[in-house]
C-alpha cells in the first residue's frame, strides 16, 4: 500500500489503541492484544487487522501540536485505513526535498517510509530428547525422564513469547524446556504469539512417561491339560495391552537361538517329551522384559483301549454265543494326561458316552462295537477293529422263533380252528444263532410239561395251548394259540314227498310202500364243524354224492338206500333206509 503526502519537514506517527487482560482461566489462552512493534533493526510493524490513522506535526517532540490527517479524495477509506499487503507496505510522498535549501533533489525520487503488515500467528512444535519416541492414538509414548522443548518460527515480527499448560492447569511462559519424570500421562497444550499480537491456535499433545518392562505370557486355546499339551495345538505369546505397547517377542525353544515371534508355535513340530520355552519382550520405546519360563509336556500318544465281554456264553463250532445279558466292558489307560471320556458305538450308530459296562441290547447278530477313547489333551484311539463280537462272540438277543402244525384234519372258520381228536399237534422252534435248546408247553393253562413228540387232544371242546421255547443262551419266545376239538358226526335225515300208500312184510321185516311217484329226500347237519357232504347208494349201486332229491323210482321194486354224512374234520355217520314202491 502506498500514501502520497504533498507537504514537506512531515513527521508521522501512527497511533492505535491496546487492551490487554490479564484475568486467567484454566486451559484457556491469555488474552493478547494487537499491537506496533518497531525491531532492533529499526522496521516497524503493524498488526494487519487493526485500524491506522496518521497524524501531522512539525515538531519531533512528544509535546508539540499533532493534527490528524484527512483525506479530502478518500473520505470513506482514510479514516482509519487498512493495509492491504502481507509483510511489506510503503507510505511515501513526492519528491525528496533537501532539508536546508528545501529544493527538489533530482533525479526526482518519492520519500518512502517503510511499514510492515503481519496478520499470521507463529507456528510452534514440540521436541523431545529422546531418539525413540512411539506415537499411537495421538499419543507420544517415551521412555524414562524426558526433556520437552518447545521452538517457534514466525515470519515477519518474530517471536514474543511461547506459552504451555500441562493437565489444563493455567497457560504460563515456557521459558526453555521442562523435565517430565513421573509415569504417567501428560497433557500439553502450547501455543506462540508475535510481537504484533498475532496468535497461534492451541496446540496439543499427550505425553506418556513409559518405565514399565512389558508383560509377555503364554496362551493354548486348546488340547491342554495343566502342563500337558497334544501335538495337534498350537502355542501363542501374548503381550498384555498397556503402555506403548510391545514391538517385538523374542523366544527360545529348549535353549536353541532366540528368534523373533511371528505366529503361533505348532506343537506337531516338537517332539513327544518335555519342553521348555523362554521368552520376553520389548515395548515400542525400549523397556525390556526379563526372561519368563514355560515348562510344558507334548503328549502324542492316544490312549489305550482293551474290550471284554461280561456274562453268560455258549460256544459251538469255535463261535462264542451271548445272549442280551452280557455285558460289554471298556478300559482304556493313558501314558500321561489321563483318561478324559469314552465313546463307543454299535453297528457305526450313534456315538455314546461309555460309563459302565453295557447290554448288549442294541445289537444282534454279528455286531461291531468301535470304542473311541480321549484322553485330557483330545488325543484319540479308535478300537478301530471288529472287536470279539465279530469274528469270535455271536450277540443272541432274540429268543427262538415258534411256529405249531396241525398233522390231521383242521380246517379254520373266521377266527376259530377246527380239529379232530385224531389230529396231531407239533411244537417247532428254530433259532439260527445259538440254537434250539427245549420247548415247554401247557394244556388250558395247566402245569407246563417239556414237549418231546406231537400229541393230540381226546376231549371236545374249545383249547388253548401256551408254549416256550428256549434257545441255547437262555432267551426265550413263547406263543399261544387256541383251536375246537370236534370228535361228533354229523346227524342224518330223510324225508319223502309223500306219506306212505300201505305197509309189507318181507322175510319178518315190515317195509313202508310209498307210491311211484315218491321223491327221497337227504339232508345231515353238524353243530361245529359244519357238514362236507353226504355220499349215498341204492341197492349196492356205485356210491354218489348227494347233489339232488332222488326220483324216477320204478314202481313194484323194493328199495335199500345206505347214506353216509361227513364233516368237515373227517367225522362219519351212517344211515340205511329200505321201503316199497307200488
Amino acid at each position: 500500500m502506498n500514501f502520497c503526502i504533498t507537504k514537506k519537514n512531515i513527521a508521522f506517527v501512527a497511533l492505535f489503541s491496546l487492551y490487554f487482560s490479564t484475568t486467567l482461566f484454566s486451559q484457556e489462552q491469555l488474552k493478547h492484544t494487537p499491537k506496533m512493534y518497531k525491531s532492533s533493526d529499526g522496521k516497524l510493524y503493524m498488526n494487519k487487522s487493526q485500524p491506522m490513522y496518521l497524524w501531522i506535526s512539525t515538531s519531533p517532540g512528544n509535546e508539540s501540536e499533532k493534527i490528524r490527517l484527512e483525506s479530502e479524495k478518500h473520505k470513506k477509506y482514510s479514516n482509519p485505513f487498512y493495509f492491504d499487503t502481507e509483510g511489506y507496505n510503503s507510505i511515501r510522498t513526492p519528491w525528496c526535498v533537501d532539508t536546508t535549501t528545501k529544493q527538489v533533489i533530482y533525479p526526482l525520487e518519492d520519500i518512502i517510509f517503510e511499514v510492515y503488515a503481519d496478520s499470521r500467528p507463529p507456528v510452534s512444535k514440540i521436541t523431545y530428547d529422546k531418539s525413540k519416541v512411539y506415537y499411537r492414538d495421538k499419543k507420544a509414548y517415551v521412555a524414562g525422564e524426558v526433556v520437552i522443548k518447545i521452538s517457534a518460527n514466525d515470519e515477519l515480527s518474530g517471536v514474543e513469547r511461547t506459552l504451555i499448560s500441562i493437565n489444563k492447569e493455567p497457560f504460563k511462559d515456557f521459558t526453555g524446556e521442562i523435565n517430565l519424570k513421573e509415569e504417567k500421562e501428560y497433557f500439553i497444550q502450547y501455543y506462540s504469539v508475535d510481537n504484533v499480537g498475532n496468535i497461534e491456535e492451541i496446540k496439543t499433545q499427550t505425553v506418556v512417561i513409559d518405565l514399565s518392562k512389558p508383560k509377555t505370557y503364554i496362551d493354548v486355546k486348546k488340547d491342554k491339560y495343566e502342563n500337558i499339551v497334544s501335538g495337534k495345538t498350537h502355542i501363542e505369546i501374548l503381550a498384555e495391552e498397556s503402555g506403548s505397547g510391545i514391538e517385538k517377542i523374542f523366544y527360545s525353544i529348549d535353549n536353541e537361538p532366540e528368534k523373533i515371534y511371528s505366529k503361533p508355535i505348532p506343537t506337531s513340530l516338537l517332539s513327544e517329551g518335555e519342553h521348555t520355552i523362554k521368552f520376553r519382550g520389548i515395548d515400542r520405546v525400549g523397556n525390556q522384559e526379563d526372561n519368563n519360563t514355560y515348562e510344558f509336556y507334548v503328549d502324542k500318544t492316544p490312549p489305550l483301549i482293551v474290550e471284554e465281554i461280561i456274562g453268560n456264553k455258549f460256544i459251538s463250532n469255535n463261535i462264542e454265543y451271548s445272549s442280551g445279558r452280557s455285558k460289554y466292558k471298556i478300559n482304556a489307560m493313558d501314558n500321561k494326561a489321563g483318561i478324559k471320556e469314552i465313546y463307543y458305538s454299535i453297528n457305526n450308530g450313534e456315538k455314546k458316552l461309555y460309563t459302565e459296562p453295557f447290554y448288549l441290547e442294541e445289537g444282534k447278530g454279528k455286531i461291531t462295537i468301535r470304542a473311541f477313547a480321549i484322553d485330557n489333551v483330545n488325543n484319540e484311539s479308535t478300537s478301530g477293529q471288529t472287536s470279539q463280537a465279530n469274528s469270535k462272540m455271536y450277540v443272541d438277543l432274540a429268543g427262538p422263533s415258534l411256529i405249531h402244525k396241525f398233522d390231521g384234519p383242521f380246517f379254520s372258520n373266521r377266527d376259530t380252528v377246527f380239529i379232530s381228536d385224531k389230529t396231531k399237534i407239533t411244537l417247532q422252534g428254530t433259532d439260527k444263532e445259538s440254537g434250539m435248546d427245549y420247548i415247554e408247553y401247557s394244556i388250558n393253562n395247566e402245569t407246563m410239561n417239556r414237549y418231546t413228540e406231537p400229541f393230540s387232544i381226546e376231549d371236545n371242546g374249545l383249547t388253548n395251548i401256551h408254549f416256550i421255547g428256549y434257545d441255547k443262551v437262555g432267551n426265550s419266545n413263547n406263543s399261544n394259540f387256541s383251536f375246537y376239538v370236534d370228535s361228533i358226526a354229523p346227524e342224518i335225515f330223510v324225508r319223502y314227498s309223500v306219506n306212505p300208500i300201505g305197509n309189507k312184510t318181507i322175510l319178518d321185516k315190515k317195509m313202508e310202500v310209498y307210491p311211484n311217484h315218491v321223491i327221497v329226500f337227504l339232508s345231515a347237519t353238524d353243530d361245529k364243524s359244519g357238514l362236507m357232504n353226504i355220499k349215498y347208494k341204492i341197492n349196492n349201486s356205485a356210491q354218489k354224492i348227494y347233489s339232488e332229491p332222488i326220483s324216477n323210482l320204478s314202481p313194484g321194486r323194493d328199495y335199500k338206500i345206505e347214506v353216509l354224512a361227513t364233516d368237515k374234520l373227517g367225522n362219519m355217520s351212517n344211515k340205511e333206509i329200505e321201503f316199497s314202491v307200488n
